[in-house]
């Protein structure tokens, strides 16, 4: 089960959940590794102009510290499984729900309205 507090995400590929996080470390290495600001970077995911290498970089540290023990051989390997598009809109959603704070919601997803 994800936290979305810890900025947690529920990535589905290839007919699996796994949980991703992009903490403050994760973006810079992201940012030193495509030479990109995170903003930058997802607009230009968002005007399909994203490299493999990105999709990689962004899939790896977000799987990482999701809690997954995942190499960056495995994680070519779910690339490879699952396509280019799917890791692409799942990479998307981890950018943009890492990017983005829902405040109608509590620790528990549920909204304010609903407590």
């Amino acid at each position: 089960m994800t936290n979305a507090m810890k900025g947690q995400v529920n990535l589905e590929l290839g007919g699996k959940t796994y949980t991703a996080r992009l903490t403050v470390d994760s973006i810079m290495a992201i940012e030193t590794a495509t030479n990109q600001g995170i903003i930058k970077l997802a607009q230009s995911m968002s005007e399909g102009d994203l490299r493999m290498q990105d999709l990689l970089q962004i899939l790896y540290l977000g799987l990482r510290n999701g809690g997954n023990d995942y190499t960056e051989i495995e994680v070519k390997k779910i690339i490879q499984d699952c396509g280019m598009v799917a890791t692409t809109q799942a990479v998307a959603t981890l950018l943009t729900k890492t990017l983005t704070v829902d405040s109608e919601e509590d620790t528990e997803g549920k909204s304010k309205k609903e407590l």
